[in-house]
């Protein structure tokens, strides 16, 4: 190793394993990051991701290789590294009966900080947090994305020259992770350097460096650009009203896969392949019951090259799982039927008057903010709480005189994981399945039928805490649904969960509705509100939208236009502060913005000002980012008025 070549880099890493005791986390990981960079780390779980950052940290010594930081040894100079580094991990540590104020001056205490650099630093931190009218709050009264905003200002109080974040927008709404994005994007042109892993692929694509990890070693690192090169496929989207039947069908042939994001199929096909015509003819000889429309070719993004480099194998399971025979009972015509639904906690109103039905047999999204009442409005329709006014109707019961009956008629896998840890795969559905009573026979049949659900063939002794986030997701959902229940609800089930699986899970999900279980679910990925029959759209404990994705999307009185940048990040910085326009948010490498401007004054007022550096100005349709962002801003300014 060349000593100039560990001052190019403030963190430089070579030849890098890490095993604990028999298993190797990390093998052979060599790393360059350049002062400035933001560097990303993608990858399934359990892909050596968070082993490799804490290594970085000092938090791990390596068991071989070196690694430095800011040419400092890591394993030689570890108070050295500590003071350099601001670390964010999944599982952040806050105090959560210390005010926000509070933690953040114990955390940049600890890191000596103190007098007036101190004050400065905090009161910056809380007004680019947008925190500093919730100083004085508790942390443990604080939604999940404000959580992850303090956990933000906290790594950064001391001015680090590296920030580490794992994962820090995992569980964070579209504006929450926004306002982190922005947070970050200030510190950079500052000089600090990021490190971070996440799940998103939009967010990859902002990252200088990427670094895509699978079973402990980096199987490419290169910028975006670059990586898009790998994907040795052709790449077609089209539309089609029947559209997991028409991925199905499509992944069947061996040369093709198909994946599907919010309404659109992307399918991968041989390079060779130049047109639809494959595709078409696949489905005309299927018998024609398929129709597909809006085709076109269009280029890699970082969710392709995901599926390029680290794709499906055997061990997520088979394709094809054997389905038990559903045998629900007779269930009406709505499945659930809520009106004027309020819950109160003493003085605070957690839903307010909160009215809706769901069909039965239909997929039911539930979306909002971090805090809007979303996991408070499942509990009521669980029968777990009851609600302060207003009814609620579930399989036919009603949850305040009826909740035992309820409960025996649902499924329910919470946000935070649902299994016993210490247990192992089979020693958990032999649990669930004698809290649902079931008969030796039925328990012997769906538990191997759960098994095969989450591709854990062979490893039914291990322990559920040994398993990676994707396998622990599969056997939550297999144990919540042994008892066949008439509705299912899912709170955030694909969280920090990767591409791929949570692909699967989805596939999973839309089989239930095809067997005529009513699916709930809420989750923070756009994508996946995409492929729900019907949306609901909560804030501040009300409901402020209902209707199908693309009722929705219709439904926004305003235009948006996609805007390209050389400087992605600094024109959002930018674009933030200027006047005549509505909405800014990130898409990928992408900023959508929303204003009532005709295109050609938009153009004058934005595409031919230098300082914002924009290439293009498209106008599009809204996707439902867009739509959350703007239902959520406009609710907001009503309470205020």
């Amino acid at each position: 190793m060349e000593i100039d070549s560990v001052k190019d880099y403030i963190v430089y890493g070579e030849n890098l394993h890490k095993s604990f005791h028999a298993k190797q986390a990390v093998k052979d990981v060599s790393i360059a990051v350049k002062k400035g960079e933001i560097f990303g780390l993608i990858g399934a779980d359990g892909a050596g991701k968070t082993t490799l950052i804490q290594m970085i940290c000092g938090l791990y010594k390596p068991s071989s290789g070196l690694l430095f930081v800011d040419g400092h040894n890591v394993v030689r100079e570890p108070d050295i590294i500590k003071s350099k580094i601001g670390y964010m991990s999944q599982d952040f540590t806050l105090y959560l009966d210390m005010t926000v104020e509070e933690n953040i001056d114990f955390i940049a205490t600890l890191k000596g900080m103190k007098g007036e650099g101190l004050s400065k630093r905090k009161e910056r931190l809380l007004r680019f947090s947008r925190m500093d009218r919730f100083r004085n709050r508790r942390a443990g009264d604080l939604s999940g994305g404000m959580k992850k905003k303090l956990g933000l200002s906290c790594a950064l109080a001391h001015k680090p020259e590296v920030l580490v974040l794992d994962e820090p927008t995992t569980a964070v709404d579209p504006i929450s992770r926004g306002d982190l994005w922005r947070i970050i994007y200030e510190f950079i042109v500052q000089g600090i350097t990021v490190i971070i892993s996440t799940p998103y692929m939009d967010e990859a694509e902002r990252c200088n460096k990427i670094a895509l990890m699978q079973e402990g070693e980096v199987m490419a690192c290169d910028t975006p650009a670059n990586l898009k090169k790998i994907v040795n496929h052709n790449i077609f989207t089209c539309k089609s009203s029947n559209i997991n039947e028409a991925a199905r069908l499509i992944n069947k042939e061996p040369d093709f896969k198909a994946m599907i994001y919010g309404d659109t199929v992307r399918i991968f096909m041989p390079s060779g392949a130049s047109d639809f015509k494959p595709v078409n003819t696949l489905f005309e000889n299927n018998g024609g019951g398929i129709s597909v429309y809006d085709e076109s070719k269009v280029n890699a993004n970082m969710d392709d090259v995901y599926m390029e480099l680290l794709g499906r194998d055997e061990k997520n399971g088979p394709k094809e799982i054997k389905w038990v025979p559903f045998n629900l009972p007779p269930a009406g015509e709505k499945a659930i039927l809520l009106s004027n639904v309020t819950k109160m906690f003493e003085d605070f109103k957690a839903v307010d008057n909160v009215s809706f039905e769901v069909d039965t047999g239909s997929i039911f999204g539930m979306l909002g903010p971090n805090g809007a009442g979303k996991t408070t409005l499942i509990k009521i329709m669980c029968g777990l709480l009851a609600p302060t006014k207003g009814d609620a109707n579930v399989a036919g019961h009603d949850v305040k005189t009826e909740s035992r009956l309820v409960k025996n008629r649902i499924g329910y896998m919470s946000q935070l994981f649902s299994l016993y840890p210490d247990l192992t795969v089979g020693q958990n559905l032999d649990l669930y399945a004698s809290i649902y009573e079931l008969s030796k026979k039925e328990k012997k049949i769906r538990k191997e039928w759960a098994i095969e659900l989450a591709g854990l063939k062979g490893m039914e002794k291990y322990l559920t805490q040994d398993l990676v986030g994707g396998w622990k997701q599969k056997l939550a959902l297999g144990c919540s649904v042994m008892h066949q229940p008439l509705v299912l609800f899912l709170d955030e089930p694909t969280s920090g969960v990767d591409p791929v699986a949570r692909q699967d899970f989805w596939d999973v999900i839309y089989r239930f509705s095809e067997e005529g279980i009513t699916v709930l679910v809420t989750t923070h990925f756009m994508d996946e509100a995409d492929r729900c029959n019907r949306l609901s759209l909560m804030n501040a404990g009300k409901l402020i939208a209902l209707g199908t994705p693309e009722s929705l999307k219709k439904s926004i009185p305003i235009e948006f236009y996609e805007l390209s940048s050389s400087s992605t990040l600094e024109s959002f910085d930018k674009l933030l502060s200027t006047d005549k326009l509505g909405q800014v948010s990130l898409f990928g490498e992408k900023i959508h913005i929303s204003s009532k401007m005709e295109k050609e004054d938009l153009e004058n007022h934005i595409l031919y000002n230098n300082n914002f550096l924009i290439e293009s100005i498209t106008r599009i349709e809204p996707i439902l980012e867009d739509v959350f962002i703007y239902n959520v801003i406009k609710s907001e300014s009503e309470q205020e008025l």
